[in-house]
């Protein structure tokens, strides 16, 4: 059974969300990729994350270039 819950902002009935790049800052640490989750509605943003995506190419790409050396 699907779920969904509603926009804080707006409180329309959410059933899917916009995403949307975004640059998280960690102090002392590189930047990451991340991703906001918005309101397809309101455009309200309702979480932050770091991109999955990107954290794994980053991953992979750091584990070929080890294997290299």
């Amino acid at each position: 059974m699907l779920r969904t819950g509603k926009c804080p902002a707006c409180g329309a009935v959410v059933g899917h969300v916009d995403v949307q790049d975004m640059p998280v800052h960690l102090s002392g640490l590189p930047h990451l990729k991340g991703v906001s989750y918005l309101c397809p509605i309101c455009h309200t943003i309702l979480g932050v994350g770091v991109d999955p995506m990107a954290l794994k190419q980053d991953t992979v790409n750091e584990i070929v270039k080890q294997l290299r050396r």
